[in-house]
């Protein structure tokens, strides 16, 4: 009988080992990242923000989905969506979202009621978004669009929405 040396059987498996874990990784990765047909920009929507300044991008597209909590007409123009996010994205609230929303995510759909805010008034002009319907609490919905900090609140974001699906 001839004895096999332990190395290459060693080696073989730390092969398999950090090939799941690479498989791993790409999948959530590729889970978190929009896919590039959903991440386009339609109609120049991010044009459209007001005072952009205050958002930093930290992604420039992500898919989210999870179940909506509550949904606010703001008198800039958006639709405020705090949704609470799927087990696979629970790394994208941050302590912001945490302490001042219970860890929903925000999901912020530009210009989609009426400007009654005065410094979102240009930015809106002109353009009405047709993200519709507008999800309602309960409701699973799947967003895509970049993932920013906005700096004024200290929260992240997925704003502005490209695409809303509501299932």
């Amino acid at each position: 009988m001839v004895k096999m040396k332990p190395w290459p059987i060693i080696a073989l498996i730390l092969v398999v080992v950090a090939s799941v874990g690479a498989a791993v990784h790409y999948v959530r990765e590729a889970s978190i990242m929009g896919t590039p047909s959903l991440c386009r920009d339609p109609n120049n929507i991010k044009s459209h923000v007001y005072n952009p300044a205050r958002l930093q991008t930290v992604k420039d597209c992500v898919t989210v989905s999870g179940i909506v909590d509550t949904v606010i007409a703001e008198d800039d123009g958006d639709y405020h969506v705090w949704f609470h996010v799927d087990p696979q994205y629970a790394s994208l609230p941050n302590s912001a979202n945490n302490d001042y929303r219970q860890g929903d995510l925000l999901a912020e759909i530009i210009c989609a009621t009426t400007v009654n805010q005065q410094d979102a008034v240009l930015a809106c002009d002109g353009y009405t978004n047709q993200i519709l319907p507008i999800p309602k609490a309960n409701q699973n919905i799947t967003v895509t669009g970049p993932y920013v900090l906005d700096s004024v609140h200290g929260w992240m974001e997925v704003h502005p929405v490209y695409s809303l699906i509501v299932s």
